[in-house]
């Protein structure tokens, strides 16, 4: 019999119809035999002679037709087959799927994937086993599917997570490579070994150097692969040591895998290290992950350290998992006044050769979070951040506008109810009086790329920022605020009063309103509206900033949104250079003139973001708009445009009555309450 076989595959013909009729009566031999005599030596020199035939292509498919390959399916599905007959069945069914997906799909039908995951038990057959299940999967879902509702996950994770991890070494690429066909499976109960994660970093943290780079990315990124699933986060970070791990891990994947890397490993190994990031960020927005990692303990030190490393991936890393885990102001203290976490942030901010992107969105955005207490910010000013060479430097970076915002957004933050700030940004870029930068300061430049700026984030965050420094500036005489002298470019020997020194500011930033009307403008962000709003009632307050505010009002789309918020209707912008003789209103009647002086005496109400506040925010919009008026006409009405104050005459006549009553009515209530100014 065994002299018919050989023949019979001697002899194979070179058609592949006639190939698929020799190989179907080689089946029908195989079916006799396994019927008949399953335990004769000849089914298995049969199925050796298959196994090699179907190592060349051109009998692949023809094997599939035949019926010889569902044969041995069956056959390997069979308990208690020798040992000897079962590797032969794997060497079919594995070289027969090798490219081929009808053959794929002939083993998947069969039903014998569960009985080849099975013996992945067998340490005697492994370096089969493993091979095999690859062939029928690399790029075939259904078989991907399959072995997984098989249960290879946790069969591949109890052989190398034990005593077996020896013997399965050298298939190592392979198992990562099965574990990542299941990773994105929909998970089900006893089908993922929980550990699998913690497992693979392990692995990949404990090779020996020179690490293995292929073995290396294959188990990290299944690692990840499965991290980056919420359910496997918990139960990751619930392991004993397993931040300490990811960190190390993390460090090898951009430190050792330097030397032995080769240039085709290098896209796996950028991915790899894009996923650690990712991944980083999301296991650190977990409050476990927080609760883990004390301030003063060995994690937040890696991460700190890898601040200053050279390896940009580490950098972004640090930035963004120190970001989630300073999220309170108590944390926010300590890292800057205890660890001077800043410092080092601040100094890669100076670097002129660091336009990483991805880099500096994380820095900018941990500084963010670091500059919203109060005690922070004039630290982190007085530490360099709004020196020419750090922030001003990122706010011309025109071709990165998410980086050039996160600046313009840190930016803000600083300045907001900092006076220090204040004072800085507005600074001479130059104390020498001759030079011809002495006459401009950052401010300067903010207003510049408001101007410029194509891009409507960072048109209101600059608008906004501007807003802030104008903000702290009229606050200056609050009862609550200490008496400060308000930062001109003035020569520092002169001697000048607040009014003075905000007539110098006014005049030295002759500008500064075209940015800050474009908030009032707009109708796509109402908070920053009523924001701008409150704040240019605050400088009318004083004759200085009511002269600034009067220039602005030359802009006829900011008078038609004025009367927008007073009336509740839209208007249509009037030029504003229209003679009052052209204008429908008279001149306000003396009678009138104590009306805008008791408006000029009420306070201008700040905003609030208290949810379901939006009725009464546009009722203290109005109210912030008339007070506004009523102080333009009072302190400068010449330098209005005469259609601009016969309009707000105008609203004043209709408008004010009202106001007066209603604060009149409310007399008394929320008097002390933090956020109100008193107009004079």
């Amino acid at each position: 019999m065994s002299g018919s076989i050989s023949q019979l595959f001697d002899n194979i013909p070179d058609n592949e119809v006639q190939r698929a009729k020799a190989l179907g009566r080689v089946a029908d031999i195989a079916q006799n035999l396994w019927k008949t005599e399953p335990g004769s030596p000849d089914l298995d020199i049969l199925a050796r002679r298959a196994g090699d035939a179907a190592r060349v292509e051109e009998n692949r498919t023809p094997l599939g037709e035949s019926g010889l390959l569902e044969f041995f399916c069956s056959v390997v599905s069979t308990q208690g087959v020798r040992s000897t007959l079962i590797v032969q069945c794997l060497r079919i069914i594995g070289n027969s799927s090798a490219d081929k997906d009808e053959n794929r799909a002939r083993v998947v039908a069969s039903g014998c994937l569960p009985s080849i995951v099975s013996l992945l038990n067998d340490d005697s057959i492994l370096a089969y086993v493993i091979p095999v299940l690859f062939n029928i999967c690399v790029d075939y879902e259904p078989a991907q599917k399959a072995i997984y509702q098989a249960g290879i996950n946790p069969e591949l994770i109890s052989l190398v997570s034990g005593p077996r991890l020896e013997g399965a070494a050298p298939l190592m690429s392979y198992i990562s490579k099965l574990l990542g066909f299941v990773a994105t499976q929909e998970p089900e109960a006893n089908l993922v070994h929980p550990a699998t994660p913690f497992v693979l970093l392990s692995l990949a943290n404990n090779q020996p150097s020179p690490i293995d780079i292929e073995d290396f990315l294959g188990q990290a990124s299944v690692a990840l692969t499965y991290l980056s699933q919420e359910q496997f986060q918990q139960s990751f970070l619930e392991t004993r040591g397993s931040i300490n791990l990811i960190l190390q891990t993390f460090s090898t994947a951009c430190e050792d895998s330097d030397a032995s890397q080769d240039p085709d490993d290098e896209p796996q190994l950028k991915q790899v290290q894009a996923a650690f990031t990712a991944t980083l960020a999301d296991l650190s927005a977990q409050p476990l992950f927080a609760s883990s990692c004390p301030l003063d303990g060995p994690e937040v030190q890696t991460l700190q350290d890898w601040i200053s490393t050279p390896h940009i991936p580490l950098r972004s890393a640090a930035c963004l998992t120190l970001g989630n885990i300073a999220r309170s102001d108590e944390k926010c203290i300590y890292l800057v006044q205890q660890r001077g976490i800043h410092k080092p942030l601040i100094k890669s901010l100076t670097d002129p050769e660091n336009v990483d992107a991805g880099l500096l969105h994380s820095i900018l955005s941990f500084l963010k979070n670091l500059a919203i207490p109060a005690e922070n910010k004039p630290i982190l000013g007085n530490a360099g951040l709004l020196e020419t060479d750090v922030l001003p430097r990122i706010w011309d970076l025109d071709t990165q506008t998410q980086v050039q915002f996160d600046a313009v957004s840190l930016t803000r933050l600083l300045l907001v109810g900092c006076l220090e700030n204040v004072h800085r940004i507005c600074a001479p870029l130059a104390e020498d009086a001759a030079s011809p930068l002495h006459a401009r300061s950052k401010l300067h430049l903010l207003i510049d790329l408001n101007a410029r700026s194509d891009q409507e984030p960072t048109q209101m965050e600059t608008a906004r920022a501007i807003t802030t420094v104008c903000r702290v500036l009229h606050s200056l005489d609050s009862p609550h605020t200490p008496q400060s002298k308000i930062p001109t470019d003035s020569p520092p020997s002169t001697t000048a009063t607040p009014a003075e020194s905000l007539k110098a500011f006014y005049s030295t930033h002759s500008t500064i309103t075209d940015a800050m009307q474009r908030l009032i403008q707009q109708t796509k962000f109402p908070a920053l509206r009523s924001e701008q709003l409150f704040v240019f009632a605050l400088m009318a307050r004083t004759s200085e900033g009511a002269a600034a505010v009067a220039r602005a009002m030359h802009h006829a789309e900011l008078v038609s949104a004025i009367v927008e918020i007073v009336t509740g209707e839209q208007a249509t912008p009037t030029p504003t250079s229209t003679s009052t003789s052209n204008v429908e209103s008279d001149q306000t009647p003396p009678s009138s003139l104590s009306d805008i002086a008791q408006l000029a005496n009420l306070e201008a109400q700040a905003p609030t973001t208290t949810p379901g506040t939006q009725k009464s925010m546009r009722d203290v919009d109005r109210e912030n708009a008339l007070v506004l008026i009523a102080e333009l006409l009072q302190r400068c009405p010449d330098e209005l445009p005469d259609a601009s104050k016969a309009t707000f005459e105008k609203l004043l006549r209709e408008g004010g009555q009202r106001l007066l009553r209603e604060r009149d009515e409310g007399e008394g209530e929320g008097e002390g309450e933090e956020g109100k100014v008193g107009l004079k």
